[in-house]
């Protein structure tokens, strides 16, 4: 039997185990475009070269930048194409990193409790995590759409009051949101240089990782201590 370890391993989805930057890139252009064929004129868009610099922002911020001026009512719309887009995209665009999996499943082997942290919606994070079948590896999977909070530092506070967590376990992210939030949580901080964040974002990381894979390193050392 496996035992079960004491801390916690909390992950950011986007840019950590995903890459969703040609997702990204592809998604909010047709939705875009469908918003532009209905309201025409009526409805200010800005639009963007690229979109992966929204990247682990919440969806609703992501509009109202997109959309200056839009109501809500346009907004949820919009957020509900965006669902849509993104259930027939994601298999298509998107792919998890090298070693996610490997990673995932050795740490689960050794009894690590494993959670996901997304800025994303619940319906996105459940689509990803079904689409590439690794659902299975996580104890709580905590979405900003699915728990109504606004910053990835509510987000972990809730997880590890939910479960009972205190200040030990460990924070994989690419972004400063993500360090930030692991911080404020007190855990340790490891910082993905392959994501989406550039080096300033994750620089006060206590960790920075080159792949997925070196997380059983940093894992191993800690256990070592």
């Amino acid at each position: 039997m496996v035992k079960k370890q004491e801390f916690p391993i909390v992950f950011d989805l986007d840019g950590t185990l995903f890459d969703c930057k040609e997702l990204t890139n592809q998604t909010f252009p047709l939705v875009i475009d469908r918003l532009s064929e209905k309201y025409g004129e009526q409805l200010e868009i800005k639009r963007f070269e690229q979109y992966e610099h929204f990247l682990g922002t919440v969806t609703e911020d992501i509009f109202a930048e997109i959309l200056p001026g839009a109501g809500r009512e346009i907004v949820n719309e919009a957020e509900q194409l965006l669902i849509e887009v993104e259930e027939e995209l994601i298999p298509k665009a998107g792919k998890l990193f090298r070693g996610v999996e490997e990673t995932l499943q050795t740490l689960r082997s050794q009894g690590f409790p494993l959670f996901i942290a997304s800025n994303g919606s619940k319906e996105y994070v459940d689509f990803v995590l079904q689409d590439f079948e690794i659902h299975g590896f996580f104890e709580g999977v905590f979405s900003a759409g699915g728990q109504g909070t606004k910053t990835k530092s509510d987000l972990v506070a809730a997880l590890m009051k939910n479960h009972g967590y205190t200040e030990r376990g460990i924070m994989v992210g690419d972004r400063h949101s993500d360090m930030e939030a692991g911080t404020n949580s007190g855990l340790m901080t490891v910082g993905c240089t392959y994501g989406f964040g550039d080096e300033k974002e994750i620089g006060d990381a206590d960790v920075k990782i080159s792949a997925i894979s070196e997380l059983l390193d940093v894992v191993r050392e800690i256990e070592e201590k």
